[in-house]
């Protein structure tokens, strides 16, 4: 081989070699741990690369995580980029919780369920839970922190929901819950139910007097796929939701009595009503916004 051609050959092996050799994507939020840590700036903060000044100040975790649970812990994700912001929304009121900002504080999880938090996709929340026994049902996201939380008796939520496979369903399966850690007072639960429909309700004695539930046919029923919900509400008015942007329906929300605002919020599988032998069951949660207003502002969701 002449030497002009080795020349030649090295300089392209080079070339393709160097092509091979991708910078590291260090956005902010990137996930880490000791085989893979952050570049400075950034630092590793309960699993994901953030510099100081990227940090938002109304972090739910600590450095280095939280556990929790019902039965054991869980990994929680730390809060998101303030840069990010809410720049793509228009004036008025805003969330003051989003998923893919903020975060989680704590996780609720029974033996052998997980609700695995990936703070490089947004927070995205995989709730698994092994069967529709009490004890095997449960696996959830919660938001705990106030300067977080609903502290009036309307707002708004936003987000989606994805179905890894068809659910196998005798009752319901709640996916969305406002409330607190009073199981009596719930103001607002969504739940995909056996019948093919969704299933909004809330509680007596929270945004309206007495309990209400409604029940909405789902054309086609559930499916394996990405659902998009969306609810505002009012104490002592209205409940209006929408899936995949098609409204489906707008009820009275009659109460003359001031509750206590709710303090915990949480994403995941709250309870599997399936037959005797349903389960294992998954779902996906993502790319949830709330806010405190029921004319709130809430941006895209991706």
């Amino acid at each position: 081989m002449s030497p002009v051609w080795t020349r030649f050959g090295w300089c392209a092996f080079l070339v393709l070699a160097a092509s091979c050799f991708v910078d590291l994507d260090d956005r902010p939020g990137r996930a880490c741990d000791e085989s893979n840590p952050c570049r400075e700036p950034r630092r590793c903060i309960a699993g994901a690369c953030f510099a100081d000044s990227e940090r938002d100040a109304g972090s739910l975790v600590n450095d280095g995580g939280a556990a929790g649970g019902s039965a054991g812990g869980g990994f929680v994700a730390s809060g998101g980029s303030a840069a990010g912001g809410n720049a793509s929304l228009d004036a008025g009121p805003q969330p003051i919780w989003q998923q893919r900002l903020h975060g989680f504080s704590d996780v609720t999880q029974d033996t052998g369920c997980t609700a695995t938090i990936d703070p490089s996709r947004g927070n995205l929340v995989v709730s698994s839970v092994l069967s529709s026994k009490d004890t095997e049902d449960t696996a959830s996201a919660n938001v705990l922190a106030p300067l977080r939380l609903p502290t009036k008796l309307e707002g708004r939520v936003r987000g989606r929901l994805t179905l890894g496979s068809t659910p196998r369903l005798v009752g319901n399966a709640p996916f969305i819950e406002l409330g607190s850690n009073t199981a009596s007072q719930v103001h607002l639960q969504l739940a995909i139910s056996a019948p093919n429909e969704l299933v909004v309700s809330n509680q007596a004695m929270t945004v309206s007097d007495n309990a209400i539930t409604n029940r909405f046919a789902i054309d086609g029923g559930w499916q394996r796929g990405d659902y998009l919900f969306e609810v505002r509400w009012r104490r002592g008015e209205s409940r209006t939701v929408w899936l995949n942007g098609q409204l489906l329906g707008d009820v009275p929300l009659p109460s003359n009595t001031v509750m206590a605002p709710p303090d915990r919020f949480r994403v995941g599988l709250m309870r599997l009503d399936g037959p005797q032998d349903g389960g294992p069951f998954s779902v996906t949660v993502n790319s949830w916004q709330l806010a405190e207003d029921a004319d709130a502002v809430l941006g895209d969701v991706p």
